[in-house]
């Protein structure tokens, strides 16, 4: 039992970093390239996005709160080691954007690079976090429990469930802001897979 907590905790301890820097990693592509070009994520932190958007909120504090429920579905469904590694990520995304709230991109108005980069950085952050137990968003939660008991992967879960999300950005940014953020979501939903799998 004792060597089991010792495997344990040696194995968090590798893990913490990696949930940091990937929580580090979609914060920058967040706070420095998709929100100053106006462009959404998706899930919980693209919700969060455009409530901040619409009502002036700190957008660190709406994902914090909105964030809440999922934790205690990973708590309830996938147990207290997965609870711990999602509030670690989601707590860390929390600080990270708070930190770099009000950035000025580099990228600006260069929309073929801000869906690149924007997209490969996400999908770096989330399937680094996602690879080393954790997440970074309510949805990942989710897509998890989906994925577990279906053949979808986490990455075509995701995707799914914010066309939803992406059609309110639709009236929010118009035409050409949701579609320059539904591709840049899907080039991060399919470094996700490529991060977490590989």
């Amino acid at each position: 039992m004792i060597k089991l907590y010792k495997s344990y905790l040696l194995e968090l301890a590798f893990k913490i970093p990696w949930i940091v820097i990937g929580s580090m990693v979609a914060a920058i592509s967040l706070e420095v390239i998709l929100i100053p070009n106006g462009l959404f994520d998706g899930g919980v932190t693209g919700i969060s996005m455009i409530l901040s958007d619409l009502f002036g909120f700190s957008l660190s504090f709406v994902l914090f709160i909105l964030n809440i429920p999922f934790v205690l579905l990973g708590y309830l469904f996938l147990g207290k080691r997965f609870a711990f590694s999602a509030t670690l990520g989601i707590l860390s995304l929390v600080l990270s954007t708070n930190f770099l709230e009000g950035s000025t991109s580099f990228l600006f108005g260069h929309s073929l690079l801000v869906m690149i980069m924007g997209g490969i950085l996400l999908g770096m952050g989330i399937g680094i976090v996602l690879r080393n137990g954790g997440a970074l968003d309510g949805t990942d939660v989710l897509a998890i429990l989906i994925s577990n008991r279906t053949s979808f992967s986490v990455g075509e879960v995701i995707f799914a469930i914010n066309i939803l999300i992406f059609l309110g950005a639709l009236v929010i940014v118009g035409l050409q802001g949701a579609l320059i953020s539904t591709i840049t979501y899907f080039i991060a939903t399919t470094v996700v897979d490529m991060v977490k799998d590989k």
